[in-house]
């Protein structure tokens, strides 16, 4: 069974994962030393003590440490919102790297079946995504929220979240930085295994070599390594993901 401190850590990992994919969380690159860093590096650190972690992962993640802690450029604020810009956003012939399952899976269109799968999902789970943000429901960092919301989570983490529940956009005493990330995921009938199996796998292997053939900067290049391990370990259950009794 998974301690408390442990289940903190792999949710806390997911959404590092999902706040980088999704820019930074609106462009506050310079918070990534305050909100990305740190659970990145905690969710290494459990991934390592298991064994899940190969020395060439670590050894980015070293240097993405290293680059941070020297304030090199690559961790530049403005430098980080350029290569998610290039990367993810503004590439000639389209997007260098598409973060929807809908470019990887079936017709390989914008806002296909993967895209309605997932907003049916969304829905029965009572989510919405916020509009603002302009992600089409099969995007990585909206999934990784979802998978989120499956684990038998009884305290709701700080959100960092692009969805929220229906009446939390309407109760005036809530902001988003304190909604819930989802109601308990044994009320939506799918285990995280079951939706890292079925919906992420399939595609976050090819997501990742196109982030290698784009040459993705330090940071981008981590992420989409840990992005795949942790899809492994979710698929595979090498995680236990009962809450603690203790």
């Amino acid at each position: 069974m998974m301690s408390d401190d442990a289940r903190r850590m792999l949710l806390w990992g997911l959404e590092a994962v999902a706040w980088v994919f999704r820019g930074g969380d609106g462009g506050r690159w310079s918070q990534v030393q305050a909100d990305c860093l740190p659970k990145l590096a905690g969710i290494l650190l459990l991934l390592e003590s298991r064994g899940l972690v190969d020395e060439d992962l670590l050894d980015h993640a070293e240097q993405v440490l290293a680059l941070a802690d020297q304030q090199a450029p690559a961790m530049a604020p403005e430098n980080l919102e350029a290569e998610y810009v290039r990367l993810f956003v503004n590439h000639r012939g389209g997007a260098s790297v598409p973060l929807s399952q809908s470019c990887y899976t079936g017709e390989g269109l914008m806002m296909g079946e993967p895209a309605v799968a997932m907003q049916s999902r969304l829905d029965r789970a009572g989510l919405q995504v916020d509009t603002s943000l302009g992600l089409p429901p099969d995007h990585i960092a909206i999934e990784l929220v979802y998978l989120v919301s499956l684990f038998p989570e009884h305290h709701p983490l700080p959100a960092l979240s692009p969805t929220s529940s229906p009446t939390s956009a309407t109760d005036s005493s809530r902001t988003s930085s304190s909604a819930p990330i989802a109601p308990l995921g044994e009320s939506l009938g799918e285990s995280p295994s079951e939706f890292a199996r079925q919906v992420l796998s399939p595609w976050v292997g090819e997501l990742q070599k196109r982030m290698i053939e784009a040459q993705a900067s330090p940071l981008f290049h981590l992420t989409a390594m840990i992005l795949v391990v942790l899809t492994e370990c979710t698929k595979d259950e090498k995680i236990p993901f009962s809450a603690s009794t203790t």
